[in-house]
């Protein structure tokens, strides 16, 4: 058996903890030196910084993002450009009888100039040029 612990002191009782902040948000008591509340997750004395102002970098990109599609419609535009087809010319010849005039707005082309035979150096014709003939082999 054991004898109680009797000498004029006081029995000892643990300390009370020292007062602590209640949380902002859902009032759960906080130690001094907790920043952030174990309950609700709130930041107790911890100061959030404002986010940053993202419109500007955002609008930057999409006006890089803007010029870089210009710059490359551009570039195809380049690579593929063809030449338009030319314009269609009709041509009518109309032969006249000799003395009778053209109507008006008609072009007037002279007759082309018929190749006499042309002489080599030595007064000789020159050679002529001809095509060899299609043979067909059975």
């Amino acid at each position: 058996m054991s004898v109680p612990w009797t000498s004029g002191a006081a029995p000892w009782t643990p300390e009370a903890p020292p007062a602590a902040a209640p949380c902002p948000r859902c009032g759960d008591p906080l130690a001094e030196d907790q920043d952030w509340c174990l309950r609700c997750g709130d930041p107790a004395r911890t100061v959030i910084a404002a986010a940053p102002r993202w419109r500007r970098p955002i609008a930057a990109l999409i006006a890089l993002a803007a010029i870089a599609l210009g710059v490359l419609a551009a570039a195809f535009v380049a690579i593929t450009d063809d030449d338009p087809p030319s314009p269609r010319t009709i041509t009518t010849t109309t032969t006249l009888q000799p003395g009778a005039l053209p109507a008006p707005g008609t072009k007037i082309v002279p007759p082309p100039a018929t190749p006499g035979p042309t002489t080599t150096g030595t007064g000789a014709p020159a050679p002529t040029a001809t095509a060899p003939e299609a043979t067909s082999q059975p």
